[in-house]
């Protein structure tokens, strides 16, 4: 019974590091593009935009430029080298694209958007047909 219970409380303590892992964006990632891209179940047009965590759920990040805001569910994945630049990488179908990626300069974890409604409509035009990548701006938070 005794090593049961350590093993319970070895798990627990793993568990918790893992949590902390998790919550790695601390900073808000700037970018602007030149096309209209899908993000969540929403569709937004070309411009500058900031990318932020929620304050609730690390892994809902909030999207908010000049006409829009949008809340959208991420996966995070840890990468096999740190990346020296901040980057937002979108799949393109035909001429839609769609949000799919953020890896910030620095951190091993990278985060992958979660397929929702919205995106499953997009690439229903056909495979991806190629990726585009957005070098963006990692933004120190000053709120903290």
């Amino acid at each position: 019974a005794v090593f049961r219970s350590i093993g319970i409380a070895g798990g627990i303590l793993v568990l918790a590091g893992v949590q902390n892992a998790n919550a790695q964006i601390t900073n808000s990632v700037e970018f602007t593009t030149s096309f209209a891209f899908t993000v969540g179940n929403t569709t937004v047009p070309a411009g500058s935009y900031t990318i932020r965590p929620d304050d609730d759920d690390p892994n809902i990040l909030a999207l908010t430029g000049a006409r829009a805001d949008v809340l959208f569910q991420t996966e995070n994945k840890v990468q096999e080298t740190v990346p020296s630049t901040t980057e937002v990488t979108f799949n393109r179908y035909g001429n839609g694209y769609v949000l799919k990626g953020i890896q910030v300069e620095g951190s091993e974890i990278s985060y992958v958007t979660t397929p929702v409604e919205g995106e499953r409509h997009v690439t229903k035009r056909g495979a991806a047909n190629g990726e585009q990548r957005v070098a963006a701006r990692k933004k120190a938070d000053a709120s903290k």
